[in-house]
C-alpha cells in the first residue's frame, strides 16, 4: 500500500478482508499442523498490512469529502443513484417507482421557497457621557 495514494486504501482493505476471510476458511479446514503455520504465518502478514493500510482509510474519506466540496462550490452535481428498495411481496423496485406511486391529490398545495431577507448591519452606537 502505497502512502501517497490514500484514494486506493479502500480497494486494498477489501482485497485484505477477502484474503483473511480465505485464510479462516483454511485454517478450519486444515488437516495438519504444519498448513496450519503456513496459515498462521499468511495471516500474520494480512493482519499487519491491514494495520498500516487503517490509518489511510481515514485520508480517503477526508480526500472525497474535499473533493465533493471542491465539486459543490464549483456547481458540479452529480445526479443520484437509483437506490433499490426491497419489498417482500413484490421483488425489488427502485425509488423512483415507488416514489411514482404515492398518490397525490389535486388541491394540495406546492412547496413554495422563500429566501430570508438580507440583514441590516449593526452599526455602533455612541456611548453616553
Amino acid at each position: 500500500m502505497d502512502p501517497r495514494h490514500p484514494e486506493k486504501a479502500i480497494s486494498r482493505m477489501r482485497e485484505l478482508m477477502t484474503q483473511y476471510d480465505r485464510i479462516e476458511v483454511d485454517m478450519n479446514k486444515a488437516m495438519t499442523s504444519a498448513k496450519l503455520a503456513q496459515l498462521e504465518r499468511e495471516g500474520g502478514l494480512v493482519v499487519q498490512e491491514i494495520c498500516l493500510v487503517a490509518p489511510r482509510i481515514h485520508e480517503a474519506m477526508m480526500q472525497t469529502s474535499r473533493q465533493r466540496r471542491h465539486d459543490l462550490t464549483h456547481g458540479v452535481l452529480n445526479e443520484p443513484q437509483d437506490t433499490i428498495v426491497e419489498m417482500p411481496h413484490d421483488g425489488y423496485l427502485s425509488v423512483d417507482e415507488v416514489i411514482e406511486e404515492i398518490p397525490t391529490s389535486a388541491n394540495q398545495a406546492e412547496t413554495v421557497i422563500v429566501e430570508p431577507k438580507p440583514r441590516k448591519k449593526k452599526t455602533a452606537k455612541k456611548a453616553k457621557k
